[in-house]
């Protein structure tokens, strides 16, 4: 999963996977789906970001096997920006569980707004769209070491696995209305992984070199690169079910604006499980939260579905 700020979605992101290879000449196909609420707002230094509304991000992703340890992976992302319906039932979930609220109770429901400014000047702004392509992600993996199976048959590994990556997102989302940046972003990334029997420790981390909207340029605004890292547990509970959980801290490309609600860096928990209907075919559903308060964006709903072809 991966942070769903509207203005971090602008910048690439490699995504959390497995340090084994796909084999070769074989076609891994994934669909995912991630909803989530907005809401944050503040001001500093002249400068201001607001966010309120819901988003839904759908992922359609292939990767292919090329041998020699290497796996090319290419996604097409659709999104999809409303008012929503989750403000009412969010509030009440807060209440339960004492999470940050972020003023959220007190403001009007159901809006949707997403703008950051400087000195005035408008830098970012994500309207409210029915359905849009986003920017379109490419990363080659390199499987460096990877845990082996325990057994022919068994697809439960040991052992430590370690990748290196390097990717590029092409600008093929609309910049003007906040589904892109408009330019080339690089990334370079490193995976590891540590299984042992039924539990499986994971790691990722990344660097991404970000590209700026013209908007935000001719507003005096550069959009800053974005480093993140995160850790994972995979635990398999049975033989087709996984208890998983993933937390990642990433910094934020709009942290120019220089005040805290847009400037410090962005903390987000997600738990779920993972059934396997068949050798070939997965299912994964997911529940994500802020653990950082006036910050990040707030709860998420994930839906995932992995087929190797």
């Amino acid at each position: 999963m991966r942070n769903q700020h509207p203005a971090q979605l602008t910048v690439l992101h490699l995504d959390p996977r497995a340090t084994a290879p796909v084999p070769a000449g074989t076609v891994q196909a994934r669909a995912d789906a991630a909803y989530t609420s907005l809401f944050l707002g503040g001001t500093g230094n002249g400068n201001t970001f607001g966010m309120d509304g819901e988003i839904l991000r759908t992922g359609l992703k292939a990767e292919v096997g090329l041998g020699a340890g290497l796996s090319l992976a290419a996604e097409l992302p659709l999104l999809h920006t409303n008012g929503g319906f989750l403000d009412a039932f969010l509030i009440d979930w807060h209440d339960l569980f004492g999470l940050p609220d972020q003023d959220r109770s007190t403001s009007p429901r159901n809006q949707f707004e997403v703008r950051a400014t400087r000195q005035l000047n408008t830098v970012y702004e994500l309207r409210e769209r029915d359905l849009e392509v986003g920017d379109i992600p490419m990363a080659l993996t390199w499987s460096i070491l990877s845990p082996e199976p325990r057994g022919p048959d068994d697809e439960r590994r040991n052992g430590v696995g370690l990748a290196a990556r390097v990717g590029v997102e092409w600008p093929t989302g609309d910049a003007d209305a906040g589904f892109g940046n408009g330019e080339v972003d690089w990334s370079l990334g490193l995976l590891g992984e540590l299984r042992t029997g039924p539990v499986a420790w994971t790691a990722h981390a990344s660097h991404t070199f970000a590209g700026t909207p013209d908007v935000a340029r001719r507003g005096g605004l550069d959009f800053a690169d974005v480093t993140s890292a995160g850790l994972g547990l995979e635990w398999a509970v049975a033989d087709r079910w996984a208890l998983l959980v993933q937390t990642e801290l990433e910094t934020s490309t709009l942290r120019n604006l220089d005040f805290d609600r847009v400037s410090d860096p962005q903390w987000l928990l997600w738990t779920g499980v993972r059934t396997r209907v068949s050798r070939s075919v997965a299912i994964e559903v997911a529940l994500g939260e802020d653990l950082s308060a006036f910050v990040a964006p707030d709860f998420t709903a994930y839906l995932g579905l992995t087929v190797q072809l």
